[in-house]
């Protein structure tokens, strides 16, 4: 009979290292913890981003922006909202057209940043540093199985494999990975399917 006993661990356990899809080559790339240059404790990690198949790089979170305001129109006087698509960089000053009259027109320009997204977005889980979908996810039964990496990987199939699930009394169990899985991810009639996506996976 194979035994599984909660280890409290916690979705942030995987975040060493995890796999993602390049956004420019979609090759599998990976996200991971690099240790910050003036950090004196020796704990603080940055999260950085490589693709080792064509060296692209990313060491801190690309942002964009998004202009928005309310204005008079000074050829019709009615009054309007505007909002842009997501711009490179952040706008000092607008130029829309009046959704009344047509008439166009530059603004000084409010604007809020947002995390620039993934060209390769369809639905799928992304990390939540850099937005890049992960590499080892797939659709089950209208639901995304998913995993950072193949330590946590492992720890699925143990998991998922064990006919005997034992919670760990020490710690808060309801924040523990194992308690906040998906109610298809504990069920044992997708036990065999699970278990051969996680094996395709380690290959």
């Amino acid at each position: 009979m194979e035994r599984f006993q909660d280890e409290n661990k916690w979705l942030g356990s995987f975040y060493n290292e995890i796999f993602v899809k390049c956004p420019k080559c979609e090759s599998k790339a990976i996200v991971k913890q690099e240790l910050l240059e003036k950090c004196e404790c020796g704990k603080c990690h940055n999260m950085v981003f490589e693709c080792k198949n064509c060296f692209y790089k990313l060491k801190e979170v690309v942002y964009q922006y998004v202009a928005y305001g309310k204005e008079y129109c000074s050829n019709c006087f009615e009054k309007f909202e505007y909002q842009s698509q997501p711009l490179k960089d952040k706008p000092l000053t607008y130029k829309t057209k009046c959704p009344h009259c047509d008439f166009q027109e530059e603004w000084k320009t409010k604007s809020y940043r947002i995390k620039e997204e993934s060209k390769l977005d369809n639905g799928l889980v992304k990390e939540m540093w850099y937005g890049l979908m992960l590499w080892f996810q797939k659709e089950f039964d209208g639901s995304i199985f998913w995993a950072y990496n193949l330590d946590h990987i492992d720890y699925l199939e143990r998991y998922i494999g064990a006919d005997l699930r034992e919670r760990n009394v020490k710690g808060s169990y309801n924040s523990t990975l194992v308690s906040r899985l998906p109610k298809f991810v504990k069920a044992a009639k997708n036990r065999e399917k699970l278990l051969k996506i996680l094996k395709k996976w380690k290959e």
